[in-house]
């Protein structure tokens, strides 16, 4: 009986490479500011969103070590019952004043924030709108949901209105997005999702994972539009993107943290996070509130790298940030690309259906990427435009 099950797996494995779809890990050897050598061969990493390359500044590291020292390697316990440090509490005050919210929480990380947070917001009776191309995060988290769910074309704010128009709704009504789409670099139009919020009384729940430390001088994408986090904004973040640590938060009012500590099943049921990621966690952002020379490094490499891309004709998308995806007609060209790209020391793996419906190389821009570095990339793109003009 369980060959027999086994069998069912392998075919569907076979079938999955058959088509290109099959994946594998590719483990890093050694990561060297932005440097990453998989195999014994060292690439410059375009895959990375360590967006101000915080992971490796020295007072960071210096922190986790000391956390490390004073409070051991694991937390050992949830948040509610011992799992839960000092440090922990000065973060989520930070975070406060970061984000400019009456509170804050932390969770362990994007991923079950999204799948904890939206059904402790949203339940039977209530709605939930959410954008086509948000992070599979928020798709679960929708799902887990016993709300009403309405799938609105990808930052289509006219076809929002029409169904809040159009639907009856007693409950709660919650507008979800991702901030910056991952896939894609371009930004949710947040300004006119907060005025749709404002006039039919919705929350509105955002996902800031890649505009945190990005967008608004580091602040986040509300900075970016001038936006007020009013009452009925729930803004979602990471520490593992532009913060370069690990973990989730979330900020909001008092009353809906508050609810979010006896409701949000990550945080009741998983053990909190290492005090020495929290420390990390907790200088970086006083570096990205304090030296502001950093995201301006970070968007002067973009803006060149945008600049190559544009300059060769290559096919991209309408990114607005730091990730600057190349689309291709298929996987095989993908793969090709991928290839003449690593044959010049750059690492930038295969973005592949079902994650993308077109396949793409998508470059993640930093500011420790030095000039050299950003130089590199502009020498493999010329000749990958090349030999695609060849082709």
């Amino acid at each position: 009986m369980s060959e027999k099950i086994f069998e069912i797996f392998e075919k569907k494995i076979e079938e999955l490479k058959e088509k290109l779809l099959y994946r594998s890990i590719r483990d890093a050897e050694a990561l060297e500011n932005m440097k990453i050598t998989i195999n014994g061969k060292v690439y410059i990493n375009f895959a990375s969103n360590d967006y101000l390359g915080l992971s490796k500044h020295p007072l960071v590291i210096e922190a986790a070590k000391n956390a490390l020292e004073l409070f051991g390697v694991g937390s050992c316990a949830s948040r509610l019952l011992s799992g839960g440090t000092i440090l922990h509490r000065k973060v989520e005050e930070l975070l406060c004043e970061f984000k400019d919210v009456e509170a804050s929480l932390i969770l362990n990380s994007g991923y079950t924030a999204n799948i904890s947070l939206i059904p402790a917001l949203a339940d039977e009776g209530d709605i939930i709108l959410s954008d086509e191309l948000n992070h599979a995060s928020i798709i679960d988290g929708c799902r887990l949901s016993k709300a009403k769910k309405f799938i609105y074309k990808h930052g289509d704010t006219e076809e929002i209105e029409k169904i809040l128009k159009k639907i009856s709704c007693k409950g709660k009504k919650l507008i979800v997005t991702d901030t910056v789409f991952s896939m894609d670099g371009d930004i949710a139009p947040l300004y006119e999702l907060y005025e749709l919020c404002k006039n039919y009384e919705a929350l509105l729940y955002i996902d800031d994972a890649h505009g945190t430390g990005v967008l608004g001088d580091g602040y986040g994408a509300l900075k970016h539009f001038g936006l007020k986090p009013d009452s009925f904004v729930i803004q979602m973040g990471t520490f593992s993107k532009a913060v370069g640590a690990f973990g989730a938060f979330v900020g909001g009012s008092k009353t809906l943290i508050n609810w979010f500590v006896n409701t949000a099943r990550a945080l009741i049921f998983s053990t909190a996070l290492p005090t020495s990621v929290i420390a990390a966690a907790y200088v970086s952002l006083k570096i990205i509130r304090e030296n502001k020379n950093l995201t301006k490094k970070l968007w002067e490499n973009t803006e060149k790298v945008r600049e190559t891309i544009r300059k060769l004709e290559l096919q991209t998308t309408k990114s607005q940030t730091p990730i600057v995806p190349i689309l291709f007609e298929s996987i095989q060209k993908t793969q090709k690309a991928s290839e003449i790209l690593s044959s010049f020391g750059i690492y930038a793996p295969v973005i592949r259906p079902p994650t993308v419906k077109i396949p793409r190389i998508r470059l993640s821009i930093s500011a420790a990427h030095k000039n050299e570095e950003i130089e590199r990339l502009s020498e493999a793109l010329i000749h990958l435009s090349q030999q695609l003009h060849q082709v």
